[in-house]
């Protein structure tokens, strides 16, 4: 054990109680942060927090293939572990595996301190370009991008980009404020069209940005110090975007028939230990594999209305597939159907997943700092105080004290 970073222990280790904890369910992981499950006698605890010390977020395109998902972001694949349970070097690994492919598939920094003005400017001009592309194709995608919103979003980031370097107090809580009060309405737009957005393309678009919107109006606040501002704001945001997604997911998404997702269609992009994972958010229930009976009741018949006929040691179909049987047009329509899922859909689904972790993990490091009476900057300072000679894997491992 090391010294203390926002009331809590830096350690240098997580110890293989852990571990078996998140194989076994009695934890969970949520982006960064491990905490209790729920259903268990501390349900909701915070056990570890795990920050990332290095750089700015990193994040997959807008519109990414299905396949750049595989093998990472889901806690279930900490159950590859099985008959490896004293290996604790390798489920160590896979723990920061996981975590790091959450950062990646969201799109943020686990660690909230660092989505600051600049990078929340990268994102922004990053979704305006993708969003170009794709605009001449989608009329609603134009309409969007001519919003004012837009311009005043783009100018209160530009004058935010160097605020560090201010001295001048006065200058720089000026600056601030003026900014949160154009954050603020802006993100109320888009909460507004995230919650009317009745398509994939405008899901994709306004998710992104009431997302970049909301997050600088918490950062706004916590850097002005109204840090009790700060963690109400991130909570609210947190509560509508999960509401969103969640019915993003189950109308436009996943739809009437989910269990689509157990053909082979998908086999090779999307493993079982993800589509659960998928499914305990989407559904606000953890059953983890039990989903998958729950979908496999909703396939139809192997011997359906079709026939079969008994020949020699048994029944054997004697029809083939929708594919075979359908004309060459009706193949390539369905061909670019399973394109548009595998290249658009279950991707978007899949950030969402990750998003929601990351989200809470904000949610906690923002009642950190609120605890704490620090800034986001002011806790950025800490954590180069404590130096990388303390972090595991790029990490910073801090424990909650426990009182006798």
């Amino acid at each position: 054990m090391l010294e203390s970073l926002l009331g809590l222990t830096v350690s240098r280790a997580i110890p293989q109680q852990v571990i078996l904890g998140l194989l076994t369910g009695q934890y969970k992981l949520y982006g960064g942060v491990i905490r209790w499950a729920s259903g268990t006698k501390n349900a909701g605890q915070i056990v570890r927090h795990l920050l990332p010390i290095a750089g700015k977020s990193i994040g997959l395109p807008l519109l990414s293939p299905i396949s750049n998902i595989v093998g990472v972001a889901n806690t279930y694949q900490l159950h590859k572990l099985s008959g490896q349970v004293n290996n604790l070097t390798t489920g160590v690994q896979q723990l920061f595996q996981i975590a790091n492919g959450t950062m990646a598939l969201s799109g943020l920094n686990l660690l909230v301190s660092s989505v600051g003005f600049v990078v929340l400017n990268e994102k922004l001009k990053a979704l305006e370009g993708q969003l170009n592309e794709i605009q001449k194709d989608v009329k609603a995608i134009r309409t969007l991008l001519e919003l004012e919103e837009r311009s005043k979003l783009a100018s209160a980031l530009r004058d935010l980009l160097n605020i560090s370097d201010i001295k001048n107090p006065d200058h720089r809580h000026t600056m601030l404020f003026n900014a949160k009060n154009i954050f603020g309405p802006v993100s109320l737009k888009y909460k507004e069209l995230l919650a009317s957005a009745d398509t994939i393309e405008l899901a994709i678009a306004f998710e992104e940005y009431f997302c970049l919107t909301s997050l600088a109006h918490s950062r706004c606040f916590a850097e002005l110090g109204m840090l009790d501002m700060a963690l109400k704001d991130i909570v609210e945001t947190n509560i509508f975007w999960k509401d969103q997604s969640r019915r993003i997911a189950k109308e436009i998404i996943l739809g009437d028939n989910p269990e689509r997702l157990l053909f082979s269609d998908f086999a090779k992009e999307l493993p079982i230990s993800t589509l659960v994972g998928w499914l305990d958010f989407v559904y606000d229930e953890e059953k983890g594999y039990s989903w998958i009976d729950e979908l496999r009741n909703k396939t139809r018949p192997w011997y359906d209305e079709d026939g079969y006929t008994d020949v020699g040691k048994g029944a054997m179909k004697v029809t083939t597939s929708l594919f075979n049987f359908a004309s060459q047009k009706a193949g390539k329509i369905l061909e670019k159907e399973v394109d548009r899922q595998k290249f658009k859909v279950l991707p978007f689904l899949q950030k969402l997943v990750a998003r929601s972790n990351t989200m809470e993990g904000y949610v906690e490091q923002y009642k950190l700092l609120e605890a704490s009476h620090l800034t986001p900057t002011e806790f950025e300072s800490e954590l180069a105080l404590i130096g990388k000679n303390e972090t595991v894997n790029g990490y910073l491992i801090l424990e909650p004290v426990v009182r006798q």
